[in-house]
């Protein structure tokens, strides 16, 4: 994370930098669980998209694995 008062990261071509820089530290299985991850959001995402809901509502894991 950068130092408070570092404004590199203030635009969007910064922010993305450092979203890359964070991304090539983690190591080979942090990337797969972190691809995992990402593409459960996606199928929820799209789930939401095609039964009509509105709004963020509860962002998390299931009902079901709490």
């Amino acid at each position: 994370m950068p130092e408070p008062g570092d404004w590199s990261t203030a635009s969007f071509e910064g922010n993305r930098r450092a979203q890359h820089a964070a991304f090539r530290a983690l190591t080979f299985r942090e990337k797969l669980v972190r691809l995992e991850q990402m593409s459960e959001v996606q199928v929820r995402l799209a789930g939401a998209v095609r039964s009509g809901q509105r709004g963020a509502g509860r962002i998390g894991p299931p009902a079901a694995e709490r």
